[in-house]
Parts: structure tokens; sequence; C-alpha cells
């Protein structure tokens, strides 16, 4: 059963949740979990981690579903089965890629590699899909939902990078280009969403975008290497995210809201497994009443400084 710590959220109960102050209680707290299962940490990521580095999440208090209440994500089953849903996907994410991609590591991930090199972490599994716990140099990372760095052919499976699919798109689309090379010399963007996605300028049509067939089978469509909304997780990465929940005495949950069931049932496994399951995230999560301890705070605020407690008192 959860334990209520005084720094814990306030909004189980009803209350208004409220952002608990950082203090060095707070912070040994969170040390000395480190230091009890130590290499033997599983963390979880999700959307809050990559937030500070410019990348909207979909759930947080400025993210997409509730700044943006009619926005739709394209489902899996319409990617697949529909030309016109393809359109939508790569016209959007033709504007929103790059920037994407430009986004570098911020201090959270910075903070879990520091972890990871330092022996605390046993893994860490991470719902995002931009690739930025790896860019920090965390290196036992399964990325549950997978990555935007490559496109893959619905029909022979063949991988491209999605670097290279994008100067292709360039390529088929002349005018798209031209309009995007406009928008970056005067400094202007579309609005951005989660996942590369952007809000598409309203001179252009996604009728009017044109996307090529595989160029191994020549008949495929592509798309990206990501679980979307209504797809599923493979059972080689589901399997694995079992087996890294079992080989670990605790789990770290950060960032997250944990709306994914894949997320979710992670964290009711390690509490059936009675495993310390420590959250940190500023807002309700689907999983509260399975943590241990939950602290109500943003991740830039606790580990980094945790980071420098354990270095400074590393034996």
């Amino acid at each position: 059963m959860s334990h209520i710590a005084k720094f814990k959220i306030q909004g189980l109960y009803g209350l208004p949740a409220t952002q608990a102050p950082v203090t060095s209680e707070v912070l040994e707290s969170v040390a000395a979990y480190f230091r009890r299962h130590r290499g033997r940490v599983l963390a979880l990521t999700g959307a809050g981690v990559s937030v500070p580095s410019g990348i909207p999440d979909y759930r947080g208090s400025s993210g997409t579903y509730r700044v943006h209440g009619h926005y739709r994500p394209i489902l899996h089953h319409e990617l697949v089965s529909q030309h016109a849903s393809r359109q939508r996907y790569w016209a959007r994410s033709f504007f929103g890629i790059r920037p994407a991609f430009r986004a570098e590591p911020n201090m959270i991930h910075n903070a879990f590699a520091s972890l990871e090199q330092a022996k605390y972490l046993a893994g860490l599994i991470t719902q995002n899909v931009d690739g930025l716990h790896l860019a920090a140099g965390s290196t036992n990372v399964l990325e549950l939902h997978g990555t935007l760095k490559n496109v893959q052919c619905l029909s022979c499976k063949q991988i491209e990078s999605r670097d290279q699919f994008q100067s292709i798109l360039e390529t088929l689309n002349p005018d798209w280009t031209e309009f995007n090379r406009s928008m970056a010399r005067s400094g202007v963007e579309p609005a951005r969403r989660p996942d590369g996605d952007v809000d598409l300028p309203p001179e252009l049509r996604y009728e009017d975008f044109e996307y090529p067939k595989c160029r191994q089978c020549h008949t495929g469509d592509y798309m990206p290497t990501v679980v979307f909304f209504g797809g599923n997780v493979s059972d080689a990465v589901r399997s694995q995210s079992h087996r890294m929940v079992d080989d670990a005495s605790a789990l770290f949950v950060c960032g997250t809201s944990l709306a994914t069931f894949s997320a979710y049932r992670l964290v009711k496994q390690a509490r059936e497994q009675d495993k310390e399951i420590l959250f940190v995230n500023f807002g309700e999560t689907r999983g509260d009443k399975e943590a241990t301890v939950k602290l109500e705070a943003v991740a830039e605020d606790i580990l980094p400084k945790v980071v420098t407690m354990l270095e400074l008192n590393r034996p």
C-alpha cells in the first residue's frame, strides 16, 4: 500500500494537487532510495522528461490535449489502411521532423545517464520516441513505443532512416520544400505537436502531398517505427519490458501520466511483485494507487540535485 509522506501529492484525496517544495529531506529520500536499490533500479520515463528539451507532450499542464482539445492524433489502423491518413501524417511531419531532430538532451536525460554510469540503474524503459536518452549517453534503454529515427515498409519490413526519407519527401514536394525554407528564413514555424507533428499551414493542403512507395519492394507504404495510438507494442519488446521489471528490485517512474496501458501494466507488475515504486511527476497519474511514494514535482527539480548528492557521497 502507498504510504503518505509529507512531501507526497495532495490530490489523491480530492484536494487540488500542488507541487511539493523540494526540500533537502525530499532530495535525501530519493537519494536513499537509489542507495537502497543500487544497481537494481529500473527507470520508466514519459513525455514529461523531454518537455524541457522543447518537445511538447500530450497530457501535461501545457500539453496538446489540454491546450488544443480538438486535436486528434492519427490512429494506427488509419495510417496502415488509408492513403488520405498517410498524406496527412507525412505532410504534417514534413515540417515537424527537422525541429524534433534538433532537440538536445536536457538535464533530466543527463541525470539518468549519470545514474546508469554510476551503476545505480539496472536499465531504463522510455515511452518517448525522440531518442534523447540514448543521445545523453544512456545505453541500456528500451524504447517501448519505438523511435522516430527510422521508417519501415509495411509490406517487406525494409527499414530506412527518417532523415533519408525526409530528403525523398523534399524531392517529391518541391513547393512544400520551398515553403519550408521561406518559413525558416522568416523565423516562423507552424504550431508544434508531440512526436514531430505540426499544424499544417493554411496555404497548403494534405491532398497535394506526395510520398513514395518502398524502394525495395516498390509496392509497400512506409510508416515511422513508432507505436501509434491504437497500435500494439511488439511481442519482443513487451517480453523484454517484463523481463526488465522482473530483474529489478525497484521501479522509478518519472514524467509520465501512464495513460498508455503498455507502460501502466509494468507498474502493475512491479506492484504485484512487491517492489518499491517511486513516482516523480507533477500531476495525477494512472498508477498513483500503485506507488509506494509519489512526489508531486517536476523531474528537473529533483534528479540533477539527487545525482549531485549521490556523486558527492559515492564510496
